[in-house]
C-alpha cells in the first residue's frame, strides 16, 4: 500500500485561504493513477479597483502611488487580478525506495494585458491583446519525514516568504492597484516587506522537532536593477549563489502561532556589458534579515513584522539596492515593517493593516531628490465566505509615497471583487 508523502508545499494560494479559515485550503482535486497521488488546485479571482490618483506634479521615483499630471491627467478604474493571480497547480506524489517523491508545476495567469507595460503609461486593455501565464512554480522533492525533504527547481525563495504568506491582503489588492500594469497588484509588497519572489534553488527543509524547523539552500542570485532612481547601478553577473535561509517554531494552545526568522545574501558583479558603465569588477554583496510573528486567539489574529537589509534594495530584491555616483558603487540600505489585526464573525473576517518601507541614499549621492524614501499604506478590509470556496472582499487602500527631497505623492483605492478556491 503506498504511504502519502507527508511533505506538503504551501502555495500562496492556499496561504491565501487559510488565512481566510476557509475549507477550501483542503479541497484540492486528487485521485490516484498507479503509485501516485495526483492533485489539482489553485484559484480565481477579479478585483473592480477604482484609483483617485493625487493632483501633484511631484515625482517618487520608485513609489506606490499614483499622480494625475504623472498619469496622464486621469484616475484608473480597472479590472484587475489582485494580489495574487489566478493559479492551476498540479502536483503529483510517491513513496518510492523509501523515500517521498514529488513534482509541482504552477501556472499562474493573470487579467492584465501584456501589451500594457508596466508604470504610469500602462493604457490597460488594447484590443486584440492577450494575459501572460507565469510559470512560478516547476520543481522536484525527495526525502522523508525522519531527516526533511530536498527541493530543486523553481519555487518560492526563504527570505520574506512568512510576510507575503501572512498578508491578508493575499485575498484581495492592497496597495499598486489599477496604473502600476504587471500580473497582479502588490498587496503589501514594497509598504511593509520586500517580495520574495519564485526564485530557481536547491534547497534543504528539516522536519518539524517540537514545534521548531529550519531551512536553507543555494538561490539563482537576483539582478541588481534601476527601479527609476537616478544614478541606479544595473548589475547582471553571478559567480556564485545567493544564500537564503529560514527558522520558525509554531505553537499550539489558546493562544497559538508562529514565529519565524530569515536571511538572504548575495553578490552581483557587473558585466562589461551592464548599463550605466561600471568600474572593473565592481560589485555588491547584498545582505537581508527579517523577523515576524503572527497569533491567534479566539477569533482575533495578530501579525507583527519587520525587516531590514543592505543592498538588497525595496519593493523587490535587487531594486534601487545601489547607487553609481563620483565613479563608486554603493549600497543603500532599506528597512520597512507592518502591523496587522483581523477579526472572524460567522462569514465576516473585518481587517486593518499598517505598513511602511524605507530606503536611504548612499554615501556618494547627493541631490537625488525624487528617489523614493518611504512607501508606506493602510489598508482596511472586509472579507466574506459566501460559500466553503467563494470569497467576497472589499478593501479601502489610502497609499502615500514620498521622495528623498520630502515631496509627497497620495492616492486612494476602493476595491470590490472574489476570489475562489479549488
Amino acid at each position: 500500500m503506498m504511504h502519502v508523502m507527508k511533505h506538503k508545499t504551501i502555495s500562496l494560494a492556499a496561504a491565501a485561504a487559510l488565512a481566510l479559515g476557509s475549507a477550501c485550503a483542503h479541497a484540492e482535486i486528487g485521485f490516484k493513477a498507479g503509485a501516485w497521488d495526483l492533485s489539482f488546485s489553485g484559484n480565481v479571482n477579479g478585483f473592480a479597483t477604482w484609483n483617485t490618483c493625487d493632483n501633484t506634479a511631484n515625482v517618487v521615483a520608485g513609489g506606490l502611488a499614483c499622480s494625475k499630471p504623472l498619469n496622464g491627467g486621469v484616475n484608473e478604474q480597472r479590472i484587475e487580478s489582485g494580489l495574487l493571480p489566478s493559479a492551476l497547480v498540479f502536483s503529483a506524489k510517491s513513496r518510492q525506495s523509501g523515500l517521498d517523491v514529488g513534482v509541482t508545476i504552477g501556472f499562474y495567469p493573470g487579467l492584465n494585458s501584456t501589451l500594457a507595460g508596466p508604470g504610469p503609461s500602462d493604457k490597460g486593455k488594447s484590443g486584440l491583446d492577450s494575459s501572460s501565464i507565469d510559470l512560478r512554480q516547476n520543481f522536484l522533492t525527495f526525502g522523508d519525514k525522519s531527516w526533511g525533504t530536498i527541493k530543486v527547481g523553481k519555487d518560492i525563495g526563504l527570505f520574506g516568504s512568512d510576510a507575503i504568506l501572512a498578508d491578508m491582503t493575499l485575498l484581495g489588492v492592497g496597495s499598486g492597484a489599477a496604473f502600476l500594469g504587471g500580473n497582479t497588484t502588490l498587496g503589501r509588497i514594497g509598504v511593509g516587506y520586500i517580495y520574495t519572489d519564485w526564485i530557481p534553488q536547491i534547497t534543504y527543509s528539516s522536519p518539524s522537532y517540537g514545534g521548531f524547523s529550519f531551512a536553507g539552500g543555494v538561490f539563482q542570485g537576483v539582478n541588481i536593477v534601476p527601479a527609476g532612481g537616478l544614478n541606479s547601478a544595473e548589475l547582471t553577473g553571478h559567480e556564485e549563489p545567493g544564500f537564503q535561509g529560514k527558522a520558525s517554531y509554531e505553537w499550539k494552545g489558546s493562544v497559538s502561532g508562529k514565529a519565524w526568522v530569515s536571511g538572504i545574501g548575495q553578490k552581483v558583479k557587473a558585466r562589461t556589458s551592464d548599463a550605466p558603465v561600471l568600474p572593473s569588477g565592481a560589485n555588491v554583496s547584498g545582505t537581508g534579515f527579517d523577523i515576524g510573528a503572527k497569533v491567534n486567539w479566539g477569533a482575533l489574529e495578530g501579525v507583527l513584522y519587520a525587516y531590514s537589509a543592505d543592498g538588497i534594495g525595496t519593493t523587490a530584491i535587487g531594486f534601487n539596492a545601489a547607487s553609481f555616483a563620483g565613479g563608486t558603487l554603493e549600497k543603500r540600505k532599506s528597512d520597512g515593517w507592518y502591523a496587522q489585526a483581523t477579526y472572524k464573525i460567522g462569514a465576516f473576517k473585518p481587517g486593518v493593516s499598517y505598513g511602511e518601507s524605507h530606503l536611504k541614499l548612499a554615501g556618494n549621492e547627493s541631490g537625488n531628490t525624487t528617489l523614493v524614501k518611504t512607501n508606506k499604506s493602510t489598508v482596511f478590509g472586509l472579507y466574506y465566505s459566501l460559500t466553503p470556496s467563494v470569497n467576497l472582499v472589499a478593501e479601502y487602500i489610502p497609499t502615500e509615497a514620498e521622495n528623498q527631497g520630502g515631496g509627497t505623492v497620495k492616492d486612494k483605492v476602493l476595491a470590490l471583487g472574489a476570489i475562489m478556491f479549488f
